[in-house]
């Protein structure tokens, strides 16, 4: 084939790839997140981030994975940015009536209803670089466990737990909100659980948060035994080389190979199964890719299974400088 044809070829296919649908509803920004005006080619004119807790009218959502939303944003020069589905909650997301002829599998009846997860991910906080840099300008003060780590009132020295997602692949991110039952943990739980999710040392908002949006739509344990599930695999990753490599070396900075180069010794696939993410050059989260079945402890092997989970592109907001800087809890 030409050359010339060829390049044509490709660009036709990646239009294919990327195309895009008209969508409705309104997207809440839940952190701060780059909007792109074009996220394949990651552009961002005006460095335009979304505000937690701001209120966005959806425009569109791209068609190959449902991965991304089309927001506008009043007050820019180009107000229609890109933005990832997981950066906040879309709600019942309606797409225009002739893509939901067409993908009946994506209507919103489906992405609602629990027990039919395909995979997990494991969402661990490193909580000091979280509340100091990721919502530092936003809502961070807010947080109870946040201002107590600022006071010195609690000092955070661990993983701590974001949130354990069962996931579908043909919803994309958008799987969730299953059922609007509130969690009711008992004492023992409670104990179990709080100093991996410091946020019920003070309250229950978050948890119950997380609980409606994505326990609800696994359908194996009750609130109870899926938060000891979540937090155990958080230990697992916590107690792993790779956490106690990263508790070593609090206040410092890291090179990012010597991350994936303690993952490969652990699992030949683990690499693959793991995001960090970054807020300029500081860590505040690793997402984890889960197989369905996954088992937490006592290593990191029962979190990858046989095969990598991670199939997808890069996760956004994944740090993109050699060295990571792990920040300490506290002033």
């Amino acid at each position: 084939m030409h050359r010339s044809a060829l390049l044509l070829l490709l660009y036709l296919l990646t239009d294919i790839a990327w195309a895009s649908q008209p969508a409705s509803g309104t997207f809440v920004a839940g952190q701060s997140c780059e909007a792109y005006q074009s996220f394949r080619k990651k552009t961002n004119p005006g460095a335009v981030k979304t505000e937690p807790g701001r209120e966005y009218r959806i425009r569109e959502i791209d068609e190959r994975d449902y991965q991304w939303l089309r927001i506008e944003m009043p007050g820019n020069a180009e107000p229609l940015r890109w933005v990832p589905a997981d950066c906040g909650d879309a709600g019942a997301l309606e797409p225009a009536s002739s893509a939901r002829r067409e993908r009946p599998q994506q209507s919103a009846g489906v992405c609602q209803t629990p027990g039919l997860q395909d995979s997990y991910v494991l969402a661990i906080t490193w909580q000091p670089g979280f509340c100091e840099h990721k919502l530092a300008k936003s809502k961070s003060k807010q947080k109870p466990e946040c201002r107590a780590m600022e006071s010195g009132e609690l000092n955070i020295a661990n993983f701590t737990l974001h949130g354990l997602w069962p996931n579908k692949k043909e919803c994309g991110k958008n799987y969730g909100n299953c059922s609007r039952t509130d969690i009711q943990l008992s004492e023992e739980t409670l104990s179990y659980i709080k100093p991996w999710m410091p946020n019920f040392y003070f309250e229950n908002d978050f948890g119950n948060y997380e609980w409606k949006k994505h326990g609800t739509c696994q359908t194996d344990m009750d609130d109870d035994a899926y938060f000891r599930k979540a937090v155990t695999a958080v230990r697992t990753v916590n107690d792993s080389e790779l956490g106690q490599y990263i508790r070593a070396n609090i206040g410092k900075n890291v090179e990012r190979r010597t991350l994936q180069e303690i993952l490969r010794r652990t699992h030949p696939d683990a690499p693959d199964s793991f995001a960090f993410l970054c807020t300029d050059n500081r860590l505040h989260e690793i997402q984890v890719h889960l197989p369905v079945d996954f088992r937490e402890g006592p290593t990191l092997a029962g979190l990858i299974g046989p095969r990598p989970s991670r199939t997808h592109g890069p996760t956004p907001g994944e740090c993109s400088q050699e060295r990571i800087l792990i920040e300490r809890s506290g002033r």
